[in-house]
């Protein structure tokens, strides 16, 4: 997996994953991988840019980010859910073990690979 990033900060600049398809026959570099790691002879728009492999420590990072912002969001979508008027206590107790559920998202231990994520009740 790669991911273009600012040089001097390591500021990521776009989603992690493989090369862009059309990024060699553009610059004449098709099957060439060694003058992307620093962008800055493409242009001045292209100083301070390269594209670079991600390790496994970083894709586990980026994977966990992406699991934690999911479990954030519906986090949300319950919340929002529990502070319905028209909310029965069938329907509040199935989002309250929603929200249990989604606690437990943390203990998981493969929860960068194979996360297990609850389903989400419907209004009742």
């Amino acid at each position: 997996m790669w991911q273009r990033k600012k040089l001097s900060t390591n500021e990521a600049l776009s989603k992690a994953g493989p090369l862009p398809e059309n990024w060699g026959p553009i610059f004449g570099l098709e099957g060439i991988k060694d003058r992307i790691g620093n962008l800055s002879w493409i242009g001045p728009h292209y100083a301070d840019m390269g594209w670079v492999e991600l390790s496994t420590e970083e894709l586990e990072a980026i994977r966990l980010n992406e699991v934690l912002a999911r479990v954030e969001e519906e986090k949300e979508i319950a919340n929002t859910a529990l502070n319905s008027s028209e909310l029965t206590i069938e329907g509040k107790a199935s989002w309250l073990k929603f929200l249990l559920d989604l606690d437990l998202i943390y203990l998981q231990a493969d929860k960068t690979v194979y996360p297990w994520f609850p389903i989400r009740p419907v209004n009742v």
